[in-house]
């Protein structure tokens, strides 16, 4: 199953591009709230190209002119995780927090951040708060998917993954998803329990329980 932070990163990204007409480089951008949008959609077009470290630094940039920057405060962060920076990452997504704790895409970009730490319950918290906020927020649900697929819970991420198809019917990760549940979910029908295991269990520890008596 693909579970690829840098591809949902990528999809958040293309979500996030602010309208504004880009520079071809960071030359000459004004010192404002207009070059802070243009840095910004140039980190974003760098991440998306995947060239991490070039992005992490055009949006370090855009902030120092704009520090409350929401998607660059985002943008930077899930950066972060792809530089496996995680502690600058979490840094980032505190501030983006304090500063727009309702925002859409600060909280799935926070879901991304615990569901690639192992925290899926967490993430799986962040994901639903993500879509009461935006509920056509396909990210949040291919996070919500992943995460509950991560804790075995397959039904679950087979409902996710196709609320996030009916919005984005041509999401890749979304259909791997989906594609990963229901294997997951037909293999669980055509493998019963063996009856005789729980047997053998009880057996076996009927006579370890006797050797530890001698």
């Amino acid at each position: 199953m693909i579970r690829c932070p840098t591809l949902i990163l990528i999809l958040l990204l293309l979500c996030m591009v602010m309208s504004i007409v880009t520079p071809a480089s960071a030359a000459g951008i004004r010192h404002d709230n207009i070059g802070a949008v243009q840095l910004y959609n140039l980190a974003v077009d760098e991440a998306t190209a995947g060239n991490f470290t070039q992005a992490d630094n055009l949006t370090a940039q855009a902030l120092s002119i704009q520090p409350n920057f929401t998607l660059a405060l985002v943008t930077r962060a899930s950066v972060l995780m792809n530089l496996r920076n995680m502690t600058g990452a979490k840094e980032v997504l505190d501030k983006a927090m304090a500063f727009d704790p309702e925002d859409a895409n600060v909280l799935a970009t926070m879901a991304s951040f615990k569901q690639q730490n192992g925290a899926d319950r967490e993430a799986l918290t962040y994901a639903s708060k993500a879509l009461e906020a935006n509920p056509n927020l396909t990210e949040a649900w291919i996070i919500k998917g992943t995460a509950h697929g991560s804790l075995g819970e397959y039904e679950e991420e087979l409902k996710a993954s196709e609320q996030a198809l009916a919005i984005s019917p041509d999401n890749k990760l979304a259909q791997s998803n989906k594609a990963y549940a229901t294997g997951m979910l037909n293999n669980s029908k055509k493998s019963p329990v063996n009856p005789l295991i729980p047997l053998v269990a009880l057996i076996c520890g009927v006579v370890l329980a006797i050797g530890r008596r001698r």
